[in-house]
C-alpha cells in the first residue's frame, strides 16, 4: 500500500475550559497516529471569524493544519474519530 500526503485543516471551538488550541495539538496528533497516519508538520493558523457561522454562539474558530503521510483509508477513519471530539467544529482533509 502506497502512502499519500494529506493536508488536514481542523477547526477547534475556542470557547470553554477543555483546553487551549496548543493543548489540542498533541491530542489531535495522537488521534492521527491511531488512524495509521504520520504527522510530518503542524501549524497553528490562529483564530479566524467564520463567513457563515453554523451556530449562533460561535462566530470564530481556531484553525490547526496538519501535514500527514498515510494510506488511502486514513481520511475516513480520522473523520470518524474526530466526530467524537466535542472541541472539533469542522474538518477538511485533502490530498496534498
Amino acid at each position: 500500500m502506497s502512502k499519500k500526503n494529506y493536508l488536514a485543516t481542523i477547526v477547534c471551538d475556542p470557547r470553554g475550559a477543555d483546553g487551549s488550541s496548543d493543548e489540542m495539538i498533541p491530542k489531535l496528533s495522537e488521534i492521527i497516529r491511531d488512524s495509521d497516519g504520520e504527522v510530518t508538520k503542524v501549524e497553528n493558523l490562529g483564530t479566524h471569524d467564520f463567513a457563515y457561522p453554523q451556530q449562533k454562539q460561535m462566530h470564530s474558530g481556531v484553525y490547526l493544519q496538519f501535514e500527514i503521510s498515510a494510506g488511502p483509508s486514513m481520511p475516513d477513519r480520522l473523520k470518524e474519530k474526530l466526530k467524537l471530539e466535542k472541541k472539533i467544529d469542522r474538518i477538511l482533509i485533502e490530498c496534498h
